[in-house]
């Protein structure tokens, strides 16, 4: 897309805003720029204002909870990174133990059925 001559005319004949300069932290040492200086800003004392808000949260804060204070255990992360693992363990060792307790029913069924059956076997 090309500009003719009178567009590019008119551009030019248009005067562009142009960005004023302030100087906050410099100072100039040209004359013409030095009117472009802002004021120095004095910084505002919050002292009393914190001295205030901590003066509140002291007198709201008086006592202090020792179960806050006290450090948690030293292996409180052990645990809790551990647990999923323990509770998949405890589950096979329950079903390892009942599958135990059912073949030792089995078999003292077995001795039972073993033992009645060498009882008929005698008295015949």
């Amino acid at each position: 897309m090309t500009a003719t001559v009178d567009e590019t005319a008119s551009m030019d004949s248009e005067e562009v805003p142009r960005k004023r300069l302030k100087f906050r932290c410099y100072k100039p040492h040209d004359n013409q720029l030095q009117g472009k200086q802002l004021e120095q800003v004095e910084a505002t004392s919050i002292v009393s204002t914190v001295t205030g808000i901590l003066d509140k949260a002291t007198a709201q804060s008086t006592e202090v909870d020792l179960n806050t204070l006290a450090p948690r255990k030293a292996n409180w992360d052990l645990k809790r990174d551990v647990e999923k693992k323990l509770s998949k363990l405890e589950r096979r060792t329950k079903r390892a133990m009942a599958e135990m307790i059912r073949e030792k029913l089995k078999a003292e069924r077995d001795i039972i059925a073993g033992a009645g059956q060498d009882e008929g076997n005698d008295s015949d």
